[in-house]
Order: C-alpha cells, then structure tokens, then sequence
C-alpha cells in the first residue's frame, strides 16, 4: 500500500442559489459557469461544502488524500458514484457510461440533474470499469478523482493522483456499499453530515414502504439471475446491495442461501446449478429478468419452469430494464425513482 497526500486549490468561479431536488432527497447545488454565461455547457453544479469541511485528509484503501479546498470538476469511476455524487449536489464532469440500457445515463440520474440544473457529464466506458484511460480523464481537468465504488489497481491510482487528488475504495476494490460509498464521498465533497442524513432518509423511505405492506413482512426470499444456457444459476447474498433493499422492505433471507453463502466465504454472489437450485423453497423469488428472457428461460430449462416458486406463481421477474437496474444498482436516486415498481413486483408475487 501507497501512502499519498495530494492537495489543491481550485480557481473561485462565480456561484449561484442553491436549488432543491425533487426526488425524495432534497440536496442543494451551485454553479459555477467557465464562461461566465449562464447558457454555457461548461456550467458545472456542485453544492456548498458543509463548515470547517476543508481542509481534509480522506483515508482509503490505497493510501490517504488531502483536499484543501471545495472540488468544482469531479470525476467518477466505478459504479453508482455519479448517482452518489449528484444526491449530495455535485454533478460531474465525467463519468462511466450507464451499463445495461441504451443510454448513456440513467433516468433517474438524469432527472435529478434536470432538477439541479445541471449539464450532463461526458461519459467513457473505462470510467465504468475495466482499465482507466488516463488521457480521457486529464482531458476532463479534474480537481478531484472519486473511484470509491471501482476496482482501480495501486498503479492506476498513482497515475490518477498526479492528475488530481484521487479517493479510492475503503476496503477492498468493488466491495463498497452504498451507505460506505456515501461516507467516504461525504467526506471529499465536504457534506458529510448531508451523506449521513441520506442514508437516513432511505431507510425511512424504505421503513415506510415496509409498514405499507406488511404482506411482505417475514416472507423468505432468494435473489437470484435467471438460469445460463449451461443451467447455471448466480445467487446473489446477504454482501449484495439487491439484498439489503429486499431485508430492509421486511423480506428474510433463505437460511438454506445463508448457508450456502457462508461455504462461499461470504462472497456477494455465488453460482449454483439447477439440481442444487430447486433443493431451495423461498417464500418468493425475486429476479431481472425482460418478459422475453423470462419465457425463454422458461422454455429451454424444463427444471427451472417446474421449481416451486416459478411454477405456483410465487416469481417476481423485474421486467423493465431500467427498474431492474435501478434496484441492482440500489442508490438512493435508484429507490427513489423505482421502488413503487419494485414493490409491485414483489406483491403481484405474493398475491
């Protein structure tokens, strides 16, 4: 490990009233335009810091980073950063580009810039994972680097540290949760207290939601993909995100899964066949899954089709992509935006 300290001092650009985002999470933003014009693309939207927040020394997994004054121009690797970042009140500058959909953002990310008044971020596919491309992120003239939620090595966060000064992950790399990622992303943005009344806020939304519909209460659940072409099934654990959401709306694990999962070394997810699969007898189980993949699922794996849960009724397949990314992805923005879908989705399970 690497210890580093990098520190900087942004230009003041000229700042603007704070708005509200109307998305269950109310955050307050700034811009500061380049130009000066309040047209210009160049208008970048970050929220005050919180008092006394600078300066501040950030420790993480790969070393510590000092940031000596507020951060105008982030960029973000990894995943869920962009979402993080923008419910705090900063929209970056760049980021990776949305896996899953058509697009190259989210749709509840890209409201809440909307709501902001933001411009939305470039975007590259290196920033979402795989290898780093340097160049792309000194053309973006960060002043700060959060790749909290990536799996950038040691050698990619030397690199990016003498480009700006970098946050990496908190333990190990693409192992941070969302309420970790919060935490630290508080911290180099200068919100703290804002990232911890978020989380908050979630698990309100989420307790509400859970004393709505107390049907869901202390059912059983196994979260899993739908069956390979080779009939292999991932079973996402209790370390996964989709998880946390599900325990928090009053579901339960599936013992027989938490076994599993502690022979798996506690990974966040693990494979199993269908032999071993239909050994299992969830109250529900919940999936992402598209109407066509369903059926097709259903079609070419007899097995599948004649397990208990699938076969009484008792599956809840997330078809549309954008809701079932948003409940993989599990930020704040995502729940906020998809959840009344989720539940749904999980009621028409348990009817």
């Amino acid at each position: 490990m690497t210890t580093t300290h990098h520190s900087f001092h942004p230009s003041r650009l000229p700042r603007c009233a704070a708005g509200a985002l109307a998305l269950a999470l109310a955050v307050a933003g700034c811009s500061a335009t380049a130009g000066g014009d309040e047209g210009d693309a160049e208008r970048h939207v970050f929220a005050e810091a919180e008092p006394g927040a600078f300066p501040v020394t950030v420790e993480h997994a790969l070393g510590s980073t000092t940031i000596e004054e507020q951060p105008e121009r982030v960029v973000v690797i990894g995943w869920a950063g962009a979402d993080l970042a923008v419910a705090l009140g900063t929209v970056p500058v760049a980021q990776g580009v949305a896996a899953g959909i058509d697009a190259d953002h989210y749709p509840w990310f890209a409201e809440a810039v909307e709501e902001l008044g933001g411009v939305l971020p470039a975007v590259d596919p290196s920033l979402e994972r795989g290898e780093v491309d340097i160049e792309y992120v000194l053309e973006q003239d960060p002043d700060l680097v959060l790749a909290i939620g990536s799996g950038i090595s040691e050698v990619e966060y030397e690199r990016l540290s003498e480009i700006a000064p970098t946050v990496a992950y908190p333990d190990g790399p693409w192992e941070t949760t969302v309420p970790e990622h919060l935490a630290l992303m508080g911290e180099a943005l200068g919100r703290s207290d804002r990232a911890a009344e978020i989380v908050e806020e979630m698990d309100e939304r989420l307790a509400a939601s859970a004393a709505a519909h107390p049907e869901l209460d202390g059912l059983s659940f196994l979260n899993a993909s739908i069956p390979a072409e080779d009939g292999s099934v991932v079973v996402f654990s209790s370390a996964d995100q989709r998880t946390h959401t599900l325990e928090a709306l009053g579901l339960e694990p599936l013992p027989q899964a938490e076994a599993l999962l502690a022979a798996n070394d506690g990974a966040s997810s693990f494979v199993l066949g269908l032999e071993e699969l239909r050994e299992l007898a969830p109250d529900v189980f919940v999936t992402v899954a598209t109407d066509d993949a369903w059926q097709a699922a259903l079609d070419a794996q007899p097995v599948f089709a004649s397990w208990a849960p699938v076969a009484d009724g008792r599956a809840a397949p997330i078809a549309d992509p954008a809701v079932g990314l948003a409940f993989s992805t599990a930020t704040p923005l995502a729940l906020s935006w998809g959840l009344d879908e989720i539940v749904e989705e999980l009621l028409d399970a348990t009817d």
